[in-house]
């Protein structure tokens, strides 16, 4: 009933993990630290539409900045974080009206305040998928063009398993997000020992990710990155010069996101896994 939920409510995928999963939970950041009696872990996910991917191929391919508003309105920041917040209400409310249990729906995406979980990690434990090597999380369905939403309830309800199905990523093979970050935040494969995760008796790896390079990208923080002027003087920023380049306040401080982040996304964009050569490379949208 509670997927059924999901999908009425616009989600393409559901899953449920049980809170033995997050025995490795960073302090302050486990299920119960939210929800004290905290037994089950409900993640929601939403594809992002193959329409607005592409808008980002018109931007790395074609030179269409002017197109990027709609990856941060419908891709990134707006309409898929609205979508998830509805959904996980909607079935916090049925947890709570048919169970009599406690349900908290966490924050979703960077136009809200705070984020009380990982919800990668939550996604990966609730059987989802599995952590691509840039960080993020890919299923087979679509890859890493997923958005996902947290529902953390004391209802005690079946889990899934972990996901058990085909390989998602091979970096060794492929390493095409290493290949397409224009800043190099991206370790490379055997470059340095990677991010260890282990939970549900597994054992997850990506790579290191240098988070300042990362964010002046995303940010647009120099010219070749698609900014208007170069508020960057250096290829390699420390945080320092990251939060000294955003003048309002700290993105987790505020509700709506405040300065714009959504300039990159060449990882998420053009990872193979999700059927990408089908969905682009075999119908002309990307020539890449």
């Amino acid at each position: 009933m509670i997927k059924e939920t999901a999908l009425k409510n616009g989600m393409d995928l559901c899953g449920i993990a049980d809170i033995s999963r997050f025995k490795t939970s960073m302090k302050g950041k486990h299920p119960c630290d939210i929800l004290p009696g905290c037994k089950s872990v409900i993640v929601v996910g939403v594809r992002l539409l193959d329409g607005i991917i592409q808008a980002n191929f018109r931007d790395f391919e074609d030179g269409r900045r002017d197109l990027k508003g709609l990856y941060g309105t419908y891709g990134y920041t707006m309409l898929p974080n609205f979508e998830l917040t509805y959904a996980c209400y909607a079935i916090a409310q049925f947890i709570e009206r048919t169970t009599g249990e406690i349900a908290t729906p966490c924050s979703t995406g960077p136009m809200t305040n705070g984020s009380q979980i990982s919800i990668r990690h939550a996604a990966v434990a609730a059987g989802l998928g599995v952590f691509g090597w840039m960080s993020i999380v890919l299923t087979p369905e679509f890859g890493p063009r997923n958005r996902f939403g947290v529902i953390l309830t004391t209802a005690e309800i079946e889990p899934d398993p972990m996901y058990e199905g085909k390989e998602l990523c091979n970096p060794e093979k492929c390493g095409i997000c290493t290949k397409v970050c224009p800043t190099g935040a991206l370790s490379k494969y055997g470059e340095q020992d990677a991010r260890v995760v282990k939970m549900g008796g597994k054992k997850y790896e990506y790579c290191h990710v240098n988070m300042a390079r990362c964010l002046s990208a995303c940010m647009a923080l120099t010219k070749d990155l698609g900014g208007q002027e170069d508020i960057l003087q250096t290829d390699d920023p420390s945080w320092q010069d990251i939060v000294d380049a955003t003048p309002k306040a700290r993105a987790d401080d505020v509700g709506i996101q405040h300065s714009p982040s959504w300039y990159c996304g060449r990882c998420l964009s053009y990872c193979p896994t999700g059927s990408w050569g089908e969905k682009f490379k075999k119908t002309g949208l990307s020539k890449r």
